[in-house]
């Protein structure tokens, strides 16, 4: 595992709670930003790393190599890699299969790739809307055409490639919950981010742009063919949906905690900042209520899954493939935090983008 940035480290032993385990408060302190404290956060559940990350490792390189993603040797190459994808799938998906964990890591790397391209100021809008709708026919099936760049190629092969484990029904929901991220991001394209000055719109506007649905759509395929449970059923079972439902406002609050200086630096909205300025706030008390409003969401999480067994239908008959399911989103949660503290991606100019590759994209 690396070191972490800036004197952080992942925390390996923390306070357990009734619900969760407490996390130690930590320094924050950049250039421009006044010194501040992170909160010691709640999180559902300690820390892991995958077995696997070793083998993965060499097989994601290559992967990104032989889809042309990245060229040894460049600052593309080097600002990709920095971001430690690979080692946040291992975080993530501590408990999972060694499929998942590449394909996991892959996933976070189109994304962060995609992503980056659509928050390029030097983009147009007219530009950045057609690239989506080429992006959405690929995910549609549609074959990338010889004249398409290697990030819409590459998001062909890794969905050819993740529909090899997935049962029709599974493969179905994914590409559905993809396409309505793939929608929220038309909608960020349309709207003027930096004006919006409410904090329930920004989590409303952020829950959908922010991944987790079709990342756990896509970790349940592997679930399933690992395991052979029905993990597409649980997935739509209204008291787990409720716990899922709370996931992505989960990690936008722990983004944007984490991320606060890179979007000082860049001017992106965040959510720290909009509650300063919405409610007069000095930074620290900003940041303190951010750390209390993610922990009433982790513990309601929690507080939900232990009235399944009263709540479900035949819940003992289904309990296992339950677990399994959410253990995705708790792994998410935490394994994102962890790697947080690994990751060049938020402390370091150098890397808040990979501009040098997507630059030349579209």
């Amino acid at each position: 595992m690396s070191d972490g940035i800036g004197g952080w480290r992942i925390q390996t032993d923390g306070q357990a709670e009734p619900y969760g385990e407490r996390l130690t408060s930590v320094p924050y302190n950049f250039p421009g930003l006044e010194p501040v404290h992170l909160p010691g956060l709640l999180l559902p559940v300690r820390h892991a790393l995958s077995p696997h990350l070793a083998e993965v490792r060499t097989a994601y390189v290559d992967w990104l190599v032989d889809s042309e993603l990245i060229e040894p040797g460049t600052q593309g190459h080097d600002v990709l890699l920095g971001m430690k994808l690979d080692e946040c799938s291992a975080l993530t998906n501590a408990r999972c299969s060694k499929d998942l964990v590449f394909y996991g890591a892959l996933n976070l790397a189109l994304f962060f790739l995609f992503d980056d391209l659509i928050d390029n100021v030097a983009v147009g809008a007219d530009t950045k809307l057609s690239y989506l709708g080429k992006l959405s026919r690929i995910v549609d099936g549609a074959r990338p055409s010889p004249h398409d760049d290697a990030l819409l190629k590459a998001w062909h092969r890794w969905l050819k490639e993740s529909e090899a484990y997935a049962t029709p029904a599974l493969y179905s929901a994914f590409i559905a919950d993809l396409h309505r991220y793939l929608g929220a991001v038309r909608s960020h394209i349309l709207t003027d981010q930096p004006a919006t000055v409410c904090a329930m719109t920004y989590l409303m506007r952020r829950q959908e742009d922010i991944v987790t649905r079709y990342f756990m759509a896509h970790g349940a395929i592997f679930l399933a063919h690992e395991s052979g449970l029905d993990i597409r059923q649980v997935a739509d079972e209204q008291h787990v949906r409720m716990i899922t439902d709370i996931l992505p406002f989960v990690i936008v609050l722990q983004n944007d905690l984490i991320g606060l200086y890179k979007d000082v630096k860049s001017g992106e909205p965040n959510f720290v900042t909009i509650l300063q300025r919405e409610y007069g706030l000095d930074l620290q008390a900003s940041i303190d209520l951010t750390g209390k409003i993610e922990d009433d969401m982790v513990r309601s999480m929690l507080q939900i899954e232990n009235d399944r067994p009263r709540l479900i239908d035949g819940y003992y008959t289904k309990q296992e493939a339950i677990s399994k399911y959410l253990s995705l989103a708790y792994g998410i949660i935490r394994g994102t935090f962890d790697w947080y503290m690994i990751s060049n991606r938020y402390v370091d100019p150098h890397y808040f983008s990979a501009s040098e590759i997507t630059s030349s994209l579209g």
